[in-house]
């Protein structure tokens, strides 16, 4: 009987595994054999589908598709110019599908430093924006990427500078910040999220101000064997908004300056 029972289970797993499958849907259309549907509780509620997100170009290089893999598609969140791109595989490149200009939050998260060789020293988080924006409304909330839960609150305070064009920066230390892997910081300005990144990993929070929002990933990080105390992960490139800039691997740190290579137009 028991022999019966497990070989019934086993062809059930087989067919369910090499016969169509429907998420959200018992009845999958004879034509797919895939089908999302965009509600699973008879209209009450819809969701969406959310191709796989890669943070940049790099990031996206480091993806090695070959010809047989034509037709993988993802979502590059920024592809140097200040767009974000769903891009096909062809089998030789990566293509375009459509760009979309997503809005750049007022102020951003411009530097950081949570992890080196040895004792962790000097972690600090920096805030970049337009020159004259009032800190004093904002916090940055530490997110626990295990948990998803707000692990500790950094009030913001302080004027931003004019450092180049209309754009400085502010630095505020931070100690104690988590050395990840998939931790999160949220930059609030009175109460709504306006920025949540994440490094090494991505993470949806489930308590304080980024509750239910998923993080993105910057896709670089520190590391306890490689980095230099006195290094950060920054944002370097050409322009004057959060969506012009590229993370970069750890370099000398510059807190409360703009960063080497982040020129502002």
């Amino acid at each position: 009987m028991k022999k019966f029972v497990l070989l019934f289970c086993v062809g059930f797993t087989m067919g369910n595994l090499f016969g169509q499958v429907g998420i959200g849907t018992i009845n999958p259309t004879n034509s797919s054999m895939l089908e999302v549907s965009s509600t699973s509780d008879g209209g009450l509620t819809y969701k969406g589908l959310m191709p796989p997100r890669v943070p940049n170009i790099p990031a996206r290089n480091t993806i090695t598709p070959n010809i047989s893999d034509a037709g993988l598609l993802i979502f590059v969140m920024n592809n140097g110019s200040g767009q974000s791109c769903l891009q096909i595989w062809d089998g030789g490149l990566w293509n375009d599908i459509y760009c979309v200009t997503i809005p750049s939050p007022e102020i951003w998260i411009n530097e950081f430093h949570y992890k080196n060789m040895g004792t962790d020293s000097g972690e600090f988080i920096e805030i970049a924006g337009p020159a004259g924006f009032d800190l004093s409304i904002c916090t940055i909330e530490l997110y626990n990427g295990t948990t998803g839960t707000n692990y500790q609150t950094i009030p913001l305070s302080g004027i931003i500078p004019n450092q180049s064009n209309g754009v400085g920066t502010l630095s505020f230390l931070a100690p104690g910040i988590q050395n990840g892997p998939a931790d999160g910081i949220a930059v609030v300005k009175a109460g709504l999220v306006i920025q949540f990144l994440s490094y090494e990993g991505i993470l949806t929070g489930n308590t304080g101000p980024a509750n239910g929002i998923t993080s993105t990933d910057i896709g670089v990080q520190e590391s306890k064997t490689t980095t230099q105390i006195g290094f950060s992960l920054q944002l370097k490139g050409t322009g004057n908004k959060y969506g012009d800039f590229i993370w970069n691997a750890p370099t000398a740190e510059s807190p409360g300056t703009l960063n080497a290579g982040q020129i502002i137009n």
